[in-house]
């Protein structure tokens, strides 16, 4: 039974290969659910921590050859604990990456760079001193999958650095990205 199933899947990977003219549209559209762990610094003598969070947005890309330049908008809430005070947070994150797909085929690892930003946004508005923007940088790999002429999925695992105002550290959010595209 495990030899069908396997003899199964390399078939319709090879039919999958077969009948797509990869990276033959430009413009694709996608949807973005992403995990984030959590994580903690220093700031001013005190604990800052993070909580673990998961968030949702959308992107937009523009391939060349095996590139992909994209935007993309992810929106989030966390808890934040300054010495202590529990803070729910806002989370907007901006990110403008690159990724490279490693070969021209419906099916590729793929690496990816950014930068962008993380902005904080305290739902408290007794404590509306923890707003703030702060600039970010991103790595990660993954997996496209061409499923169609039209739609692909993106499987990634990402990191994304950033520096809270007034911290001694970085603070790293890592997790795993599912993109559902739409390709024009």
């Amino acid at each position: 039974m495990k030899t069908a199933r396997l003899i199964f899947v390399i078939n319709f990977l090879f039919a999958l290969m077969a009948c797509h003219e990869v990276n033959a549209q430009i413009i694709e559209a996608f949807g973005i659910i992403q995990q984030m762990s959590g994580d903690e610094a220093t700031g001013l003598g005190v604990p800052v921590k993070v909580a673990a969070n998961t968030g949702g947005g959308f992107g937009f890309g523009f391939n060349i050859e095996n590139f992909n330049l994209n935007i993309d908008l992810i929106f989030s809430s966390t808890d934040i604990m300054i010495d202590n005070n529990e803070m729910d947070v806002s989370l907007f994150l901006f990110d403008a990456n690159l990724d490279y797909s490693i070969l021209k085929l419906p099916i590729s690892p793929v690496v990816t760079a950014g930068i962008g930003s993380v902005n904080f946004a305290d739902s408290n508005v007794q404590a509306s001193e923890f707003n703030e923007a702060d600039f970010s940088y991103n790595l990660g790999g993954g997996i496209k999958i061409i499923i169609s002429d039209h739609y692909l999925i993106k499987g990634l695992y990402r990191s994304t650095w950033t520096k809270i105002k007034d911290t001694d550290d970085k603070i790293q959010f890592t997790g795993f990205t599912i993109q559902l595209g739409y390709v024009f």
